[in-house]
């Protein structure tokens, strides 16, 4: 498993303006550091066949779900709290799935040090969760 401890984004359409189309620069800077973590951090085998991958990403949480619960508060928000914390609560808001990877994988892609092109994955399970703690889990194996 290799952790990426950046709050996940999901990739933006390019942008058009009087110059051309271009990428939005928050998310060209999101890529960078990604892509640059990878290439410093990532310590396992090149992939250059067929793969599967296991993807979380923990999401950043709202306020009211970060606040601790008082003590006279009710047995559902302190039962909603711990499943916070345990990061068992899915993600269910606007942020597209399949944007979410795409960023990913091709900050992946462009590290050029775990696999050649995410054209490669042939299996994946993605899920988002809330966290207290935003970041990207991924599980990388040889499918066979």
């Amino acid at each position: 498993m290799f952790l990426i401890p950046f709050e996940p984004k999901p990739q933006m359409r390019p942008r058009s303006g009087r110059f051309g189309v271009y990428e939005d620069p928050k998310m060209a800077r999101w890529r960078k550091k990604v892509t640059d973590f990878i290439k410093q951090n990532y310590i396992g085998r090149y992939f250059d066949g067929a793969i599967r991958t296991k993807v979380t990403f923990y999401m950043k949480a709202t306020k009211k779900m970060q606040e601790l619960p008082k003590p006279r508060s009710g047995k559902k928000k302190k039962d909603e709290y711990a499943r916070f914390i345990t990061e068992t609560i899915p993600y269910d808001k606007k942020i597209d799935l399949d944007n979410l990877e795409k960023s990913l994988y091709d900050s992946i892609s462009k590290a050029e040090i775990v696999w050649k092109d995410d054209c490669l994955i042939v299996e994946h399970t993605t899920r988002k969760l809330y966290s207290p703690n935003p970041r990207i889990e991924i599980e990388i194996e040889e499918f066979e």
